[in-house]
């Protein structure tokens, strides 16, 4: 009998072993496992809207344990073949890796797609004297600032309002650029306004916009940029 349990128990020690030192075994590799991404080649320089070549490509490989969310972020080795298809969206210099939000492609959708329930597009003239289109990007919330009527009033604020388009921009400045499409003036831009009512009325802040418009076309007002959603 006990012959037997000392069998038994040395099997179990052995399995217990054999386990722990697979584990050791597994840990030990992922030290030597490497992930393969894609790079720019040092020296390479790659300029806003020139297409990517496969000579500037480079695989780089991280040891799997010291990834971090590059795997997440990163552009993987094997997405390579498809690379060139695509625009440089920022300057590159060489020496960095291929990061997925730099092969965005411009929005194309048109307006009406990127409306939600209850939703219309208005369109704005904006006063340039007081508004830069480069710093702001469709998508940013925006308010509007209303100068005084009269004398010894105060000004009235008016917002925020979600940015549709910018022109004919749907997209970021660079990626625009990037993707050879034209730009045209930037001084209307299309916004995001609820409506009420099955949709036969204006909310009371896009009325209260609508008027101001009939009444001034816009004239004295300032754009005000609200920040990041994060």
């Amino acid at each position: 009998m006990k012959g037997t349990l000392g069998l038994a128990l040395s099997v179990a020690l052995g399995t217990v072993a054999a386990f722990a030192n697979w584990m050791y075994l597994q840990q030990q590799a992922e030290n030597y496992t490497r992930v393969a991404f894609v790079g720019i080649k040092p020296g390479v320089r790659i300029r806003i809207g020139e297409r990517f070549r496969p000579e500037h490509l480079t695989k780089v490989e991280i040891p799997k344990n010291a990834l971090g969310n590059l795997e997440l972020i990163a552009v993987h080795w094997e997405e390579h073949p498809a690379i060139p298809a695509f625009t440089a969206t920022r300057e590159f210099t060489g020496g960095e890796l291929l990061l997925q939000q730099d092969l965005r492609t411009p929005a194309a959708q048109d307006l009406n797609r990127m409306l939600g329930e209850n939703e219309v597009a208005m369109f704005l003239p904006i006063d340039a004297r007081f508004f830069n289109p480069r710093l702001v990007n469709p998508g940013d919330l925006v308010s509007f600032r209303i100068p005084p009527a009269q004398p010894n009033a105060k000004p009235e604020i008016i917002g925020p309002f979600r940015i549709l388009a910018l022109g004919n921009r749907k997209g970021r400045a660079e990626i625009q650029r990037a993707a050879g499409l034209p730009s045209g003036a930037e001084n209307v831009i299309a916004i995001s306004v609820k409506t009420t009512d099955g949709g036969t009325q204006l909310e009371p802040r896009a009325e209260r916009i609508a008027t101001i418009l009939q009444a001034t076309n816009f004239r004295g007002v300032q754009l005000l940029l609200h920040p990041a959603r994060r």
